[in-house]
């Protein structure tokens, strides 16, 4: 905690941190330090907790932790990942349901992506239309708040049709587009900008970005 807060003091750095589960006084200290904003994890399912990520917690620490975050925080950003359940849709509905309680300025949703030399090496991530159903749930869920497709998903099958989908849904940012992700952009008549930040950081924050030639 010193250290963050001597970087906080000596630099003005926007600080992000991806917190996880915690305790009251953490998240209180979190605040205390200067952290700007928590990237919070958010499962809305006990048995892809139990299961998939081997803790003995449940959807209401999740909850809880986000609530104190929320207390303590300027900004919590929730985090869903589609088809975290081996590729399943469990509880990500619920997830958003949870999410609405903080009234986030941005959600991140994510893509299960197979992962080599793990347990997930050999899954199959979600469709494209069912992503795209979960994020058009969000986009109606959050209408004043951004919406990103996050750094985490399958970076080669279905890469380009789940931007697609997530721009179809109404997804405000997309880390780390495709090029012809951008093309599809401008053709639905879309202002494409890059910033140079996390996707979960607010525009505000950052300085604007440069707008891309529909050429690219």
């Amino acid at each position: 905690m010193d250290t963050i807060e001597e970087i906080k003091r000596e630099t003005g750095l926007f600080i992000s941190a991806h917190t996880g589960l915690v305790p009251e006084w953490l998240a209180r200290e979190l605040g205390r330090v200067g952290v700007d904003l928590a990237d919070f994890d958010l499962i809305g399912d006990d048995d892809t907790i139990k299961l998939v990520l081997g803790v003995e917690r449940t959807v209401g620490d999740y909850r809880r932790s986000m609530l104190l975050l929320s207390r303590y925080l300027p900004r919590v950003v929730p985090h869903i990942c589609v088809g975290l359940h081996s590729g399943e849709i469990r509880g990500e509905f619920r997830a958003l349901e949870l999410a609405s309680e903080i009234d986030p300025p941005l959600v991140v949703l994510l893509v299960l992506a197979p992962t080599a030399s793990t347990d997930f090496e050999g899954v199959n991530p979600p469709s494209p239309a069912i992503f795209k159903e979960v994020a058009a749930t969000a986009r109606l869920m959050f209408p004043q708040a951004d919406l990103a497709l996050g750094c985490m998903r399958p970076r080669v099958r279905e890469r380009l049709e789940i931007e697609l989908a997530a721009l179809q849904a109404g997804v405000d940012r997309i880390a780390m587009p495709s090029k012809q992700t951008i093309r599809a952009a401008w053709s639905m008549g879309l202002i494409v900008k890059e910033l140079q930040a996390c996707c979960a950081v607010p525009e505000g924050v950052v300085r604007p970005g440069k707008s891309f030639d529909p050429s690219c």
